[in-house]
């Protein structure tokens, strides 16, 4: 997949599966960086502050915050991911916000996406427009009676504008 596997933030190549071309690429392996950037991203087995990139991929590593358009985590975990397209298995994520979604045994706390396929993954809270495959998503008991507690009171203040009008 890449050619080097040295400690440190240094250049490689990148072959896409199935591609002949390498593609120039931004390594990281087994580093504790603040920021890293590029075009073309890898991580492995590190850990990462904020990482930003055209592709990113992430492979046993942790990262707080990941921008990207497109996003390969595996064996991973993250705090915040925003991506128009992202992969994951079997990784962690507490806030994510993406466009599409595809995820394997994964964990997500939060998730705002307008098209997932969750695969024996779990899900806290999902704000999704187009959600399928085999998932369990769960909503807290205390967010269910906020909300709850919130359509009551539209529906009394509705009824008292309603008695008042008349």
């Amino acid at each position: 997949m890449h050619d080097t596997q040295q400690p440190g933030i240094h250049h490689t190549h990148y072959r896409q599966p199935g591609g002949n071309v390498p593609t120039e690429a931004t390594g990281a392996t087994s580093v504790h960086a603040e920021r890293v950037e590029g075009q073309m991203v890898i991580v492995q087995q590190s850990r990462v502050e904020h990482l930003t990139g055209a592709r990113v991929s992430l492979e046993q590593s942790t990262a707080n915050h990941v921008e990207a358009r497109s996003a390969q985590v595996d064996h991973s975990a993250i705090r915040y991911l925003e991506a128009e397209r992202a992969v994951t298995l079997r990784s962690a994520i507490a806030l994510a916000r993406v466009r599409e979604l595809r995820a394997a045994r994964a964990r997500i706390g939060l998730l705002r996406a307008d098209h997932a396929i969750i695969e024996h993954g779990r899900i806290g809270i999902a704000l999704v427009r187009d959600l399928s495959g085999p998932a369990l998503v769960r909503l807290p008991l205390a967010t269910l009676a906020t909300f709850i507690v919130g359509l009551l009171a539209g529906a009394l203040l509705d009824r008292s504008i309603t008695a008042k009008r008349r």
